[in-house]
């Protein structure tokens, strides 16, 4: 087979699709970042926040995406854009971008472990008595490894704290802003405004970027073109087809990680059957969309409990 025979893929793929099926069948397992107009969108937010000089009063943001979306990914394709080499004169790696998962519990003793835990600092668990000395020693090092931009992954995790918690929570992220005068990323699912807008300070600093499902577009055409150039299948698919599109869509509930889930095991089929394609047929196969059902959204998700502290 001929590089004129592959002409359907993408460039660095097609010795890939001359591979053997064993070698096709995990490159399509194995992660990749997948650049489309949306993400490239957000990703140009968080550099114009990155790019902002230290002040009293930097502007921070809130990334809003159904969980699915790739908020996290992109997080970190942002984080790896930023990544610096070792300096050999301080023996140390700088991390101008920091990105921490926010504990299930909103404390701050979980939190600054969190962050310890991004940098990849050695520490213990602080007891409360010693909880000033973890502070200091948190922003001592972010301050160390040149720290511009701290992220925050799962902020609505923050809607299970008590309103006290969430209060406390939201003043420690004023703080954070002010006292180390880097952009907060916020990221997580619809819920959370339910938290930051609760706070009128913090809604002033906050600007808020979405992911938003998708749905029929030029976007979702290019998206769903450069899922497929990006499988090692021997013969094109029909990917321009309007009834194939609508029906990713339909199936999907516009929701990335679906998507993606469904062209992969589709993907994976077609090498098994010797089709080499995926059409129509084979994307409507129950099958392909075993578990992948639309996920829930808005206050339908969110429990009872954590809803009345989010609003009171």
């Amino acid at each position: 087979m001929s590089a004129g025979d592959l002409a359907h893929l993408h460039p660095v793929i097609r010795d890939l699709a001359q591979a053997d099926d064993a070698a096709r069948l995990l490159a399509i397992r194995s992660k990749r970042w997948i650049t489309h107009q949306p993400a490239a969108r957000v990703l140009d937010c968080l550099q114009d926040a990155f790019e902002q000089p230290p002040g009293d009063r930097m502007e921070n943001l809130l990334l809003i995406a159904e969980s699915g979306m790739g908020k996290t990914m992109l997080l970190r394709k942002f984080q790896r854009d930023h990544s610096q080499p070792l300096d050999e004169t301080t023996g140390v790696t700088p991390q101008p971008v920091v990105l921490a998962l926010m504990p299930e519990e909103p404390s701050e003793e979980a939190f600054y472990v969190q962050v310890l835990k991004a940098v990849s600092a050695s520490f213990v668990l602080p007891s409360r008595r010693h909880r000033l000395s973890t502070r200091e020693t948190t922003f001592r090092l972010l301050r160390e490894l040149g720290t511009r931009m701290l992220m925050i992954d799962e902020i609505n995790s923050v809607l299970v704290g008590s309103a006290r918690q969430q209060r406390y929570f939201l003043q420690l992220l004023r703080f954070l802003s002010n006292e180390l005068q880097v952009a907060i990323i916020c990221a997580g699912v619809p819920e959370a405004r339910f938290a930051l807008r609760s706070d009128p300070q913090l809604r002033s600093r906050v600007a808020d970027i979405a992911l938003e499902p998708w749905t029929i577009g030029p976007d979702f055409e290019a998206f769903v073109t450069l899922l497929v150039q990006g499988l090692p299948l021997r013969q094109p698919s029909p990917v321009d087809s309007t009834k194939l599109r609508r029906l990713l869509l339909e199936r999907s509930g516009g929701i990335t990680l679906s998507i993606c889930r469904a062209l992969e095991r589709a993907a994976t089929a077609a090498i098994r059957s010797g089709s080499e394609r995926i059409d129509l047929a084979s994307l409507d196969d129950a099958a392909i969309w075993r578990g992948l059902q639309p996920i829930a959204t808005g206050a339908a998700r969110l429990r009872p409990a954590a809803l009345v502290r989010a609003q009171a």
